[in-house]
């Protein structure tokens, strides 16, 4: 029953989000609240117990660079079915959000991304030294409507200094430095670099997706 009902509000909500004419961050937000309560089904309990069947692509790799060393990436790709005829057993897939975790040697990365039913990115969410030219860990935010830029946020990591994990950056204090509709141009690499990867991870689904048995 629990996840029939979880099923229902997940489907409503990916419907609302295909009709709305204009987006806005807030209802991006919504929206990406709404996927992250989704996926939390699918995770795992402290008892190892899941509300639903997972249903996600995994990709792990491991590398040893020349220079640094040890390279360790964890891609995940959570995807909806799209809307078929009655009768159809395996409707096809579209991605619906990727998570990425990996290194260059001790500095870490982490990004999200989350797209609408054809395929577009709405929002992009990143953790990276990158982006500062001090190397301090940096949160990038970017939230779209099509092609057009909503908004772009940045806050700067304000806490103990060395090495962190992600895990340990993520329940960190970050202070906001930029928020607006333009993007400024010590980020724009960055950014530039971010919008490329939610290209590749769409071609990289797709193709994942044609090459598994159903």
């Amino acid at each position: 029953m629990k996840k029939t009902v979880i099923s229902i509000l997940l489907c409503a909500a990916f419907v609302m989000s295909a009709q709305a004419q204009k987006r806005t961050v807030e209802s991006i937000r919504q929206t990406y609240a709404e996927v992250h309560e989704w996926i939390s089904h699918m995770m795992p309990n402290d008892e190892g117990e899941t509300g639903m069947p997972p249903e996600y692509f995994e990709l792990k790799v491991m590398q040893n660079l020349p220079g640094t060393g040890p390279h360790h990436e964890v891609i995940r790709m959570f995807y909806g079915e799209e809307e078929t005829e009655d009768g159809v057993i395996y409707p096809p897939h579209y991605l619906r959000f990727v998570t990425a975790k990996y290194n260059f040697a001790a500095r870490e990365f982490y990004e999200e991304y989350l797209y609408d039913e054809k395929g577009r990115v709405m929002f992009i969410y990143a953790i990276t030294p990158d982006a500062d030219p001090n190397m301090t860990p940096c949160e990038l935010r970017m939230w779209f409507d099509g092609k057009r830029l909503l908004r772009f946020s940045v806050k700067k990591y304000e806490g103990p200094k060395g090495y962190l994990d992600i895990a340990s950056l993520r329940k960190g204090t970050f202070k906001e430095v930029y928020s607006g509709t333009d993007i400024p141009e010590m980020y724009k690499e960055e950014a530039t670099h971010c919008k490329d990867r939610a290209l590749r991870f769409l071609e990289m689904f797709k193709g994942i997706d044609r090459n598994t048995y159903l």
